[in-house]
């Protein structure tokens, strides 16, 4: 079973108290391709890498990891940047980098050649689709549909990725019909000024899709599943020696997609989790976050990791 994933490959520079930048590899989509991988995952990243320095690491990183680059040319566009801000809560704030860059370098059939054969599970989101990048979004989702391949989006909302706020959130919000699979932070829903309670917004969100699973995140509150068959809720993970949140919601999402594969191998109903297939997804999931933030920068765990704390939290 292989997951194509979309959307950007960028630089995070994160700011020191002293002033200087540290250059971190990043990127949601990008991240969520290196965590599927060390889930142990066939992964194809479908995004177009710059010819530039930056490029080169972004390259080597995700071959490392055995992430399959079916896009044989680098574009001269160059590496998208963000430069990042980290409170004394550790949450992070972003500044970002965004036009003319290499990840926005490849039209819809382009996009089309490279997906793969056996293709189980299409992922994309955050700064992939910003009004700009719609058409080609739609255009994409359209065939997926046809083909009935199950599409994932993590809503990752970026207000300063786009200059147009109304219009970044309407179209977001009209992706949701074409989806199988949302996830979104308590964060993500609150930029949509709906109300106050996330469960409530979240229920209206799903309302708007046809179907499937929506995931909403609460940070160290824990996580919620939202089904045809209701909702189902995991507890935080305690982070004993916290290091940062960068990419905590990128190895969240991609470790409950790992599960909802694993299960899949068993089963033809794709997105139809049993109550304790959902929780145990979600508990996994909750636990790779946890590793991550207990690192600087994201640095998703291997599936081993993962598997090691949830059999220690196992009655």
């Amino acid at each position: 079973m292989t997951v194509a994933v979309l959307g950007e490959a960028l630089v995070d520079l994160i700011a020191t108290d002293e002033g200087a930048f540290h250059a971190h590899l990043g990127g949601s989509p990008y991240n969520v391709a290196i965590a599927l991988a060390r889930q142990g995952e066939s992964v194809h990243y479908l995004s177009p890498l710059s010819d530039d320095g930056f490029g080169d690491q972004l390259y080597a990183a995700l071959t490392a990891e055995g992430v399959t680059l079916p896009l044989e040319r680098r574009s001269t566009w160059p590496t998208s940047l963000a430069l990042v801000k980290i409170d004394s809560l550790g949450q992070a704030n972003y500044r970002l980098y965004r036009e003319g860059v290499a990840d926005k370098d490849i039209e819809l059939d382009e996009l089309l050649a490279l997906l793969p054969d056996n293709l189980s599970l299409f992922h994309t989101g955050s700064l992939a689709i910003t009004p700009s990048q719609l058409p080609k979004i739609r255009g994409l989702f359209q065939n997926l549909r046809d083909k009935g391949i199950p599409i994932s989006i993590d809503l990752n909302i970026r207000l300063k990725g786009s200059i147009d706020r109304e219009r970044y959130l309407s179209g977001v919000r009209s992706l949701l019909p074409l989806v199988d699979i949302v996830k979104a932070s308590d964060e993500d829903l609150a930029a949509f000024e709906l109300g106050a309670d996330a469960n409530s917004v979240a229920e209206w969100f799903y309302g708007e899709m046809s179907g499937g699973l929506l995931i909403l995140t609460r940070g160290a509150e824990g996580a919620s599943l939202l089904s045809s068959t209701g909702w189902t809720h995991a507890s935080g993970q305690v982070v004993h020696n916290p290091g940062d949140t960068v990419g905590a919601g990128d190895t969240f999402h991609a470790a409950f997609l790992s599960q909802l594969l694993s299960c899949a191998q068993s089963s033809d109903k794709f997105l139809m989790l049993n109550i304790e297939q959902q929780k145990t997804a979600l508990q996994f999931a909750g636990i790779a976050a946890a590793i991550n933030v207990g690192r600087m920068g994201c640095c998703p765990p291997y599936r081993a990791e993962v598997i090691e704390q949830l059999e220690q939290q196992t009655p």
